[in-house]
């Protein structure tokens, strides 16, 4: 659109608007991502522990291991068990690796046999037969419910994720104030340029649409300045993670619908600059007449 607003001070405004806008997109791509790493990481968890249960059986280790391979048996042959096997003593001690590191002291621990186990239909019902048999093979075994210490992370991770979205409202309101205030400051630059406008028979509507575009322009190249210095941010995250045991954190990757959150920051951020802009020029028009 074609700017009929005198252009030598427009340039610092502008790049101020442009930098403000280029610092809230960045911030607002880290909270959009770890929204969406966050949600994605949630159901890698939720899909991978599911109707999943871990039986514990203490003891002196062959002893253990041949009752657990009784509380195998007895599961087997219960309702609504889908699979039961005895984890190997070395693969439970691999995953205890990555936290001690040193491999004797991992052989010297006392760990339980372990009996891992699926449900075909996770139900009360079930859990309640999976704890009597396994109490009649092994009094002293623990059961534990992988839904419960996975429930205690969501709660957790969804707050961090409401933080991230609440980040993401306020990084908005920010850009919205930035150029109410920044077009304000225009209105008192070019008071004698708007009334130029008036006297050649230029409406409210079209002098507002002048300044609103403007503030599209800007907001628009900050924007794509704010993600592009977001991309080597976000590779460089997705690098470090991927050096992370898998046994530690599993692999996560950001959701296709964050992905295009992400592309609409600087469209948003236009649009919010568009309206504010508008608005208060309207609003300083009405008042001047």
């Amino acid at each position: 659109m074609r700017s009929d607003l005198p252009t030598p001070r427009q340039s610092t405004m502008g790049h101020f608007i442009a930098g403000i806008v280029a610092v809230l997109v960045f911030i607002s791509g880290i909270a959009v991502s770890a929204a969406g790493s966050i949600g994605g990481l949630l159901d890698t968890w939720n899909a991978s522990v599911t109707g999943t249960l871990t039986v514990q059986v203490p003891g002196e280790a062959k002893a253990a291991d041949k009752l657990a391979e009784s509380v195998r048996d007895a599961l087997l042959k219960t309702e609504g068990v889908k699979r039961a096997g005895v984890v190997p003593r070395a693969q439970a001690q691999a995953l205890l690796r990555p936290w001690l590191g040193d491999a004797k002291l991992i052989a010297d621990l006392p760990l339980p046999a372990l009996v891992d186990v699926e449900l075909a239909a996770p139900s009360t019902l079930t859990l309640e037969r999976v704890d009597a048999a396994v109490k009649a093979v092994a009094p002293a075994a623990i059961i534990d419910d992988h839904r419960v210490w996975l429930n205690r992370i969501a709660e957790f991770a969804q707050a961090l994720g409401y933080i991230a979205f609440i980040l993401i409202g306020l990084a908005l309101a920010a850009l919205t104030l930035t150029v109410v205030f920044a077009t304000r400051a225009s209105l008192t630059e070019y008071t004698q340029t708007i009334e130029v406008l008036h006297l050649v028979g230029a409406r409210d509507g079209y002098i507002a649409s002048q300044f609103s575009w403007r503030a599209v322009r800007q907001a628009l190249w900050g924007g794509v300045i704010g993600l592009l210095a977001f991309a080597p941010t976000l590779l460089a995250l997705s690098w470090f993670a991927r050096r992370i045991d898998p046994g530690v954190l599993p692999p996560i990757s950001l959701p296709l619908p964050y992905w295009g959150g992400l592309a609409a920051l600087p469209v948003a951020a236009a649009v919010i600059a568009f309206v504010a802009a508008r608005a208060t020029v309207a609003r300083a028009l009405r008042a001047m007449v």
